[in-house]
């Protein structure tokens, strides 16, 4: 299944109650907004190259061998971000430009130029049919195995951006990033275990927390279960320009290792 502005892959039968989310891999801004940008080319790709998890759709694919579905957004975030929330009074990131909808750079200069009808129109033409979509699927994991577990997939640069909330530059090679609610301290911790086992450094909501649940499970259901994994992207890439370094193959199957091991060993779905 798919649309023009996500995709949804492995839908059909899904061997587990799995949600691989990656809404941050893509780099495509279509001619219609970018008519409303207020900078230059060279300007706009600066922040595509910072604000881009690049490669992320590749570097978890291996979620979809576990029989996991991938729900991958497949425009830049700069147009629509389906991790904020669509109130700006609920998203801290509004605060500097970055809600649901962009306005200024991770320099804090101004973006684009939107107007609050655009900003509906975006939020009623891309944002509500995403997580509409992001709803429906984990609706058929609870009618199907009567739980669900989303896995969102995300990289993060080796050194804080402007615009970030924490500007600390110790940054560890894995962040795990949990709910309150919707993330159990034994899956949190089998995780991060699985990770270090790697030899990976890794910690727990730092420098990034929280991770995705769709709308109409947000704090309501705990059988919808949601765990965040970002890898620090000087691992596998090349932060000046996002292509693939060497060693990216290695940081792909160690993330289908660690994963495998952890959803074998730390998860016991119920299989219809």
């Amino acid at each position: 299944m798919s649309d023009k502005s996500f995709e949804i892959i492995g839908a059909g039968n899904p061997a587990i109650p799995v949600l691989a989310h990656i809404p941050h891999s893509s780099t495509h801004v279509p001619e219609r907004y970018r008519r409303h940008l207020l900078v230059d080319g060279a300007t706009l790709d600066r922040e595509i190259i910072r604000l881009t998890d690049w490669h992320t759709d590749t570097l978890f694919s291996s979620l979809s061998e576990l029989g996991a579905i991938r729900f991958v957004n497949r425009l830049s975030r700069i147009v629509m971000d389906p991790e904020r929330f669509a109130d700006d009074s609920r998203e801290p990131m509004s605060r500097v430009g970055q809600g649901v909808v962009y306005t200024h750079t991770t320099e804090g200069q101004p973006l684009a130029c939107i107007s609050d009808a655009e900003r509906e129109q975006r939020i009623r033409d891309l944002y509500v049919p995403y997580h509409h979509a992001l709803n429906r699927t984990v609706a058929g994991f609870l009618k199907r195995f009567g739980e669900a577990l989303i896995i969102d997939c995300h990289s993060f640069a080796t050194d804080p951006l402007p615009s970030e909330p924490d500007q600390s530059r110790n940054r560890p090679d894995i962040c795990i990033g949990t709910d309150p609610y919707h993330t159990p301290d034994a899956l949190s911790e089998d995780l991060a275990a699985a990770f270090l086992r790697q030899g990976y450094s890794v910690e727990i909501d730092r420098p990034f927390s929280g991770t995705l649940i769709p709308t109409d499970y947000y704090r309501k259901d705990g059988h919808v279960q949601s765990i965040m994994i970002e890898v620090r992207r000087g691992l596998y890439c090349n932060e000046e320009n996002g292509s693939v370094k060497s060693t990216f193959e290695a940081t792909r199957e160690s993330i289908r290792q660690t994963t495998r091991e952890h959803l074998l060993a730390g998860e016991d779905f119920n299989t219809p």
